[in-house]
This record gives structure tokens, sequence and C-alpha cells, in this order.
């Protein structure tokens, strides 16, 4: 595995989940559309179909930015802005940072696993939902997401240039809950999950549909008892 590169930004400014997406907008539109990296749109109507590097989230009620690879470069394009005003709504905030966090976690599979929270994940959509929907055994519904899950997995992996050469082992604990959200004006179920995988995930990258706004954030967490950690 190639050494990976993690750059985690959080902000004075108070930010709520459902405001992530106009806080994408606003850092856009600061940093100027001509920054790729930041939005994975080319012209108006094309998007770069990639595991996205810079990654917009809501962490304990503050704004935060999660960079990958070469997406921490990328951010220098909001560092040297002179202007940190931007605007959410019908507010104007000035982006003050709170504090900046520098690693290089060491992502491989293991012969061991770690377990995780993966909150707003977005594993269903068109035949898929229909699949989960009409099946009835709740074990087949489980290995469906997780299934879902391991490709969710390839595609973090296939945009940090990382190619895996052990099996991806994945189970889900526990889903914690169910609910509809709209993504893009289509309405999806969102997953909250306690899962466990021989794969070592930095802390608040997302996964899945949705993830530079905020959608399938994987949490590092403990379960109560004896784990194998």
């Amino acid at each position: 595995m190639p050494t990976t590169k993690l750059l985690e930004v959080t902000f004075s400014l108070p930010l709520k989940p459902y405001e992530v997406p106009a806080f994408r907008g606003a850092i856009i539109e600061l940093v100027g559309r001509e920054n790729v990296a930041f939005h994975n749109h080319i012209g108006e109507d094309k998007f770069v179909y990639k595991y996205p590097l810079i990654q917009y989230k809501a962490n304990r009620g503050k704004a935060h930015i999660v960079c990958l690879n070469e997406g921490v470069e990328e951010l220098y394009a909001l560092f040297s802005k002179k202007n940190h005003i931007i605007r959410i709504g019908e507010n104007s905030s000035r982006l003050n940072i709170d504090n900046i966090n520098v690693s290089s976690p060491f992502i491989q599979a293991w012969d061991k696993n770690f377990l995780y929270s993966v909150s707003n994940w977005l594993p269903l959509s068109g035949e898929n939902f229909k699949k989960y929907i009409n099946t009835e055994s709740l074990s087949e519904k489980i290995r469906m997401l997780e299934k879902i899950f391991i490709g969710h997995v390839l595609s973090f992996a296939k945009g940090i240039d990382w190619n895996i050469d052990k099996e991806i082992k994945v189970s889900i604990h526990e889903i914690k809950r169910e609910k509809i959200i709209t993504y893009k004006k289509v309405k999806l179920k969102a997953f909250d999950v306690i899962i466990s995988s021989n794969i070592y995930f930095p802390n608040l990258i997302g996964l899945g549909k949705g993830t530079s706004t905020g959608f399938g954030v994987v949490k590092h967490t403990r379960k109560p008892g004896n784990f194998n950690e």
C-alpha cells in the first residue's frame, strides 16, 4: 500500500448536517470553479466519476473538511485566499480555522478486524433498492448490504491508487437506523450501521454515494467486551 496523506481541517463555523451541501457550495465559490478537485465537475453538466479526495462534513457541530492524497495539495487553493468570507443561506461568516491535523495513516488489509460505525450510508439505488425492499429475510438483506459495502471499499481503494492484495472481509453487526432522505432531489434509504472489516480506514472518511457531502461517514468505535481490534 502506498503512503496515504490525510489532512483534516476543523473550522470554528457552526454547521448542521443538512447545511453541508451549502457549505461545500460556498467553498467552491470561494476557491473558484476552475479548481476541479473541490467539486469533481468539468463544465456545467459533466461529472468526474471518481472517489472524492476533498470531502465536506459536519463534525461535532462544526464545519469540517477531509482531504486525501492529491486533495491535500489542492486545499492550498483555499488557504491562499485572502478573503475567507463565505455565505451559507442568508448568513455570511468568516472561515476561521479551529484545528488542523495532518497524518499518514497506514491503510491496508489486515489479518484482524476493526470496528466502525457508518452514518448516513447510501448503499441502495435503482434495482438494488427494489431488490432490498422485496427481500424478506433479514440475513439476506444483510448479506446484500455487505456485498455493496465491499464494492464501496473497492471504489475507495481505486480512488487512492491502492491495489488490495487480500480478501476484503465485512460483517454488519447491527443496523441501528434506516431512514428516507433526499439526495439530489431523489428519495433514498440511508443507514446507520455498526460494521467490522479487516480494512483499516482513516477516521471520518466517507464511503459510498454522497461521500463529498457528509454521507457514509466512517468512525472508529469500540464494542463492549472482547473484540479483535
